[in-house]
């Protein structure tokens, strides 16, 4: 038997053992699945938005015409805590849908002009709506919208842009219409900061983009107008589809050839209202300075300058600063308005060779001036006038000042009334009416001792032919005074002429008592026939002393 000396001896074992398969397996199927995991990942995309509303990680999905194209993963702030990054996966096979003008936008419940909207989010929740996009390549970031656009970036059309001065006369969505038809959308509107104006971006979609050419003028359409200015009263009525929300309009001015078609980033004037394009038309114009000692309450700016009736400039400066002169309130100051005198509105009239200037500078000299008129007797609005007026004085004055052309004027309008009034008042307070009354209280009381001459002589005549002498008179001569006792009665007491005459007398002696107060009314405020003169105390009695 062999002896051992108690040392162990240990023996590599040099077969592979095939529990380790397991393991092996198991770890080669989990290194598949992360490789078939994030191989078949679609592409990651992040939103950025101002707010989380509605959207939650895990959860909110991405769809893309009502199909699921992709998940929100994360919702996390930004690290200066101003936005909202989204982090979301799109399904495999969905890269091509991530272009450079790709629209994200948030699908929830909104009432809007369009009516109502999202309703069926009330019980799924809220969802982003993909617009898969058609120019450039795709982007880090895409900012998430909370309202869908309002024309696909790939839709067929021309997007063109307005300028205005004025802000909050479109909005996003306000309809675009020509000749009362919808053609387009206002899609933007922001504030440019250099140019100091606003700028709205309109979308006109196809095949009405062809109507918008390089001669259209656009204007804010809204749905009533009412205007009242120098020309008067007028009520517009939109239609229907801007008669609450508003919109803008555009049309081709009237004789004006169809132009060449717009192209994309054209860019034009938006005017207050489709009145106002007509005066765009008229670019050229002559400047003329006119200075009134009248007020100048009611005329403003934009007012129509006419020649009898018929519009020839309108007013561009009221009132016209002009430093050059040295005027003093104290001295008859004269207040200086700019008009513009436009010779197109005249060309049609008398030709295009027609030299506007001459013929004014030649009508100052035959009377042409200038004056204020009213043209709304509601409104108090005032207008231009210019006329000729025989009477006044030749014009001796210069016909240029401070280098702008000037143009004599007149007082008109009630002005002018006034001042007629105003003469013809002072005309009868110089009359001497004291005098005439005392004369004719002199004639009056002359008249009555007639009257008592006339009635002496009758009853001594009266008595003469009732007399017995008169018997003893030839014949004719008794014949005469018969005739002449006839005449003479017609005058006496309870005689028709008599009481005529006596009913005379007394209607100038009544008319004379009247018109004393009236006179000394006039006399004490010469405008007493137009404005009402102050009233008077009651005489009191005085006490006995």
């Amino acid at each position: 038997m062999a002896e051992h000396d108690g040392t162990a001896k240990v023996e590599k074992i040099k077969r592979w053992s095939p529990v380790w398969i397991v393991p092996i397996v198991t770890a080669l199927i989990g290194a598949w699945i992360l490789f078939y995991h994030y191989s078949h990942q679609g592409p990651e995309v992040t939103l950025i938005t101002t707010t989380a509303e509605g959207i939650e990680g895990g959860k909110t999905t991405i769809k893309s015409r009502n199909v699921d194209v992709g998940k929100v993963e994360t919702v996390t702030l930004s690290d200066d805590l101003q936005q909202v990054i989204i982090k979301a996966r799109l399904n495999t096979g969905m890269e091509k849908m991530l272009r450079g003008d790709s629209v994200f936008w948030v699908v929830k419940p909104q009432i809007g002009r369009e009516g109502v909207s999202g309703l069926g989010t009330l019980l799924s929740g809220a969802y982003i709506q993909l617009q898969p996009g058609s120019k450039g390549g795709e982007k880090e970031e895409y900012k998430l919208d909370d309202s869908p656009p309002l024309a696909s970036p790939d839709a067929k059309g021309v997007r063109v842009i307005l300028e205005s001065e004025r802000s909050g006369q479109l909005n996003p969505g306000d309809p675009v219409l020509f000749r009362g038809y919808q053609v387009g959308t206002v899609e933007t509107s922001h504030f440019d900061p250099k140019a100091r104006n606003i700028k709205y971006q309109l979308f006109v979609r196809a095949p009405y983009d062809t109507l918008v050419t390089d001669n259209v003028r656009f204007w804010k359409d809204s749905g009533v107008n009412f205007d009242m200015s120098a020309a008067g009263m007028r009520v517009e009525m939109g239609s229907l589809t801007t008669l609450f929300s508003g919109g803008v309009s555009f049309d081709i001015p009237n004789g004006w050839a169809q132009g060449a078609e717009a192209k994309n980033g054209d860019n034009y004037q938006l005017f207050d209202d489709q009145k106002s394009i007509q005066e765009s038309l008229y670019t050229r114009h002559m400047d003329y300075v006119m200075f009134f000692s009248d007020s100048i309450r009611g005329l403003q700016k934009g007012a129509p300058v006419e020649f009898r009736g018929i519009r020839l400039g309108t007013v561009a400066e009221v009132p016209f600063p002009m430093n050059v002169l040295n005027q003093q309130m104290s001295d008859d100051y004269r207040i200086p308005i700019l008009i513009r005198i436009e010779p197109d509105r005249f060309a049609q009239l008398l030709g295009s060779n027609f030299n506007i200037d001459d013929h004014i500078r030649d009508g100052i000299a035959h009377g042409l001036r200038a004056s204020m008129k009213s043209a709304n007797l509601l409104t108090g609005a005032m207008y231009i006038d210019l006329d000729f007026y025989p009477n006044e004085k030749p014009w001796k004055g210069p016909l240029e000042i401070a280098g702008h052309k000037l143009l004599p004027t007149v007082s008109g309008g009630f002005a002018q009334i006034q001042q007629k009034l105003m003469t013809t008042l002072d005309k009868i307070n110089n009359l001497p009416i004291e005098p005439m009354m005392r004369e004719a209280t002199s004639t009056l009381a002359e008249s009555q001792r007639t009257m008592k001459s006339t009635q002496k002589t009758i009853e001594s005549l009266n008595a003469i032919v009732s007399s017995k002498e008169m018997k003893n008179l030839p014949a004719d001569m008794q014949q005469t005074l018969i005739q002449l006792n006839r005449s003479l009665k017609g005058f006496q007491p309870g005689s028709p002429a008599y009481g005529n005459l006596v009913g005379d007398m007394q209607s100038l002696d009544k008319t004379l008592r009247e018109l004393q107060p009236v006179l000394k009314t006039l006399n004490q405020k010469s405008n007493a026939l137009i404005f009402a003169a102050p009233g008077q105390d009651d005489p009191q009695p005085k006490k006995a002393k």
